[in-house]
């Protein structure tokens, strides 16, 4: 990624929210040269900063990034035992047996379909 295209990003961002470079810099306690800077790609933004960005914007760093494409393999099944991810559906925590339900009808679905393509 280019430093011109997380610049554009930053921009983006902050004009989404009508805020000026000034009142960036003033939100997350920068210089206003340097919002000005990393917009237009002439200085590299630390560390430091991208994570004070990210913070402000309610994003991660990947994504300002541009590391959003990576795949996460997680097995239905086996994410109700995972307490450190919730899986919702209409603004709702999904349940264990919720979890089982919709894993189970997946499979169903997927064994008709199957079955369905080899009798065709």
């Amino acid at each position: 990624m280019f430093m011109k295209d997380i610049g554009e990003k930053i921009k983006d961002l902050r004009e989404e929210r009508f805020l000026s470079p000034k009142q960036l810099a003033e939100e997350i306690g920068v210089a206003k040269s340097a919002i000005w800077d990393y917009e237009s790609g002439k200085k590299q933004i630390p560390i430091s900063h991208l994570a004070l960005l990210a913070d402000f914007f309610d994003l991660s760093v990947d994504y300002l990034l541009d590391r959003t494409e990576k795949v996460i393999d997680l097995d239905l099944q086996d994410i109700a035992t995972k307490s450190s991810i919730n899986l919702r559906l209409d603004d709702q925590v999904l349940d264990k047996n919720e979890i089982a339900d919709a894993a189970s009808y997946i499979q169903v679905k997927r064994r008709l379909e199957s079955y369905n393509d080899v009798n065709s």
